[in-house]
């Protein structure tokens, strides 16, 4: 139960509508990328970089967009242009050229055949760069294309340098930005008004989610500043997929007309079967109300789901006695404690689940995993670890 103060502190957030009224007006215009649930998946921004950049594609900005780009590249090599001619990469025709999206695993990989030429570009958003990925890639491209001229790009949020940064040179999310927007500026009278829509969200997208729109920061931090203890309080209990995998297991678990479930919160979630309820006596001790000293636990820690068995606080014969047939069992009792400990002991231990960037915006799919891995887990080994518990338990 909420106090007077929070109470309060809710009431005094929710009466400043003008400066939530700034927020909701930046945040509540469609997105095709937020509802298709894109915005955080690296490898959908590489497919729209090489849409944007290949001229024939049906977006109307031609070689708009690619010519923007050339023009940033030879900025950015300046003197270090190799085998390079800047004039000469900047009045070639590109109407040839094509992408190719991870070929050999490079992100992308832009080819002109007329002028034999080629853009590397590894892209990074959210990852980083992996130990000798880019002269791995550098490797390919040579043996490959020969007797291409290239130039090699390292893509990031914020320009950060590359390992080899004096053949793969920086190149910002920002820059994207700039070159899209004075791209969409110089064509905007001839495109299709769907596909400027389109391409006006996807620049939303990147300056909020991937290099920040400083004007939403600052009205968001002036407003936390303001209702910190509101807001505290209202995150402490927002729904995430921790809270949503909690509702999935006890309704999963209330389904099973042969298990019970226990005291329960969003990481731990406990339940026990009929059978195992009748044998073992209630002389628990300050773990739950209900005195059960054995019980299943769900451990639902950030990104990921644990099934574990454990001896909780209690009579300590009937503690020990449990830790031995596990003990004399170990092919069922997977992964226990190699020690039996005073207060709580694990017989059993199973990762049931990684929560990947997919679930968190399919929690139908989430659910529908979930359910699939649990019925074989009841059907099977739970079966399996109440049968031998029985079939030994006797005091």
């Amino acid at each position: 139960m909420i106090s007077k103060e929070e109470r309060e502190a809710l009431q005094n957030f929710l009466m400043d509508t003008d400066e939530i009224d700034q927020i909701e007006e930046k945040t509540s215009k469609f997105n095709a990328f937020e509802t298709l649930g894109v915005v955080n998946k690296e490898i959908r921004h590489s497919n729209v970089l090489g849409w944007l950049m290949t001229p024939n594609e049906q977006h109307g900005l031609g070689e708009a967009f690619i010519k923007k780009m050339i023009q940033e590249i030879t900025k950015i090599y300046g003197n270090t242009f190799l085998d390079h001619e800047s004039l000469q990469l900047l009045l070639w025709d590109y109407h040839d050229l094509i992408v190719r999206r991870e070929w050999r695993n490079i992100d992308l990989l832009t080819i002109s055949e007329s002028n034999k030429f080629i853009v590397v570009i590894e892209n990074k958003i959210w990852s980083k760069e992996s130990k000798h990925q880019l002269k791995k890639y550098q490797e390919i491209i040579q043996n490959e294309f020969p007797e291409y001229q290239k130039l090699f790009i390292y893509l990031t949020p914020f320009g950060d340098e590359a390992s080899n940064s004096d053949l793969w040179k920086s190149l910002s999310y920002t820059q994207i930005i700039e070159m899209i927007e004075s791209s969409l500026t110089l064509k905007e009278n001839v495109m299709e008004t769907s596909v400027k829509l389109f391409v006006q969200q996807y620049i939303e997208t990147l300056r909020r989610y991937v290099v920040g729109d400083h004007e939403l920061e600052k009205a968001c931090r002036d407003i936390y500043f303001k209702h910190r203890k509101a807001l505290d309080l209202i995150f402490e209990f927002k729904p995430d997929i921790n809270s949503e995998v909690r509702v999935m297991l006890e309704e999963i678990i209330k389904d099973r007309p042969n298990l019970i479930l226990d005291l329960s919160n969003k990481t731990y979630i406990r339940f026990t079967t009929e059978a195992i309820d009748q044998a073992i006596p209630k002389k628990g001790k300050g773990w739950t109300s209900t005195y059960r000293i054995l019980l299943f636990e769900f451990q639902n820690y950030k990104n990921e789901l644990t099934l574990k068995f454990i001896i909780g606080p209690g009579e300590e014969a009937i503690r020990k006695h449990i830790y031995e047939i596990a003990t004399r069992n170990t092919s069922v009792f997977k992964s226990r404690n190699n020690q039996f400990k005073p207060v709580y002991t694990t017989i059993y231990s199973k990762r049931i689940l990684f929560y990947d960037e997919g679930y968190e915006d399919d929690y139908e799919n989430l659910k529908a995993t979930l359910e699939s891995q649990l019925n074989e887990l009841f059907d099977r080994e739970i079966k399996d670890l109440e049968k031998l518990l029985l079939k030994e338990y006797t005091l």
